[in-house]
């Protein structure tokens, strides 16, 4: 998926997650940049804990 960045442009994405793990990945347009996350946790779909997620790739692709 193309998700707009707060510094201008986007990066694409692809979500993927399993009962205990949560991965995110971001590349910017270029394919200059990446970004890679991975968390452990109790599978839970909190959106406060996806936002974080996906501020903290666009912080490292926009800095």
């Amino acid at each position: 998926m193309e998700i707009p960045l707060s510094c201008g442009g986007a990066y694409y994405s692809h979500a993927g997650d399993m009962p205990g793990y949560t991965t995110r990945n971001g590349v910017s347009e270029d394919g200059r940049r990446t970004v890679v996350l991975d968390a452990t946790g109790d599978g839970s779909t909190d959106s406060s804990t996806q936002q974080a997620a996906n501020n903290l790739i666009d912080d490292e692709l926009c800095a």
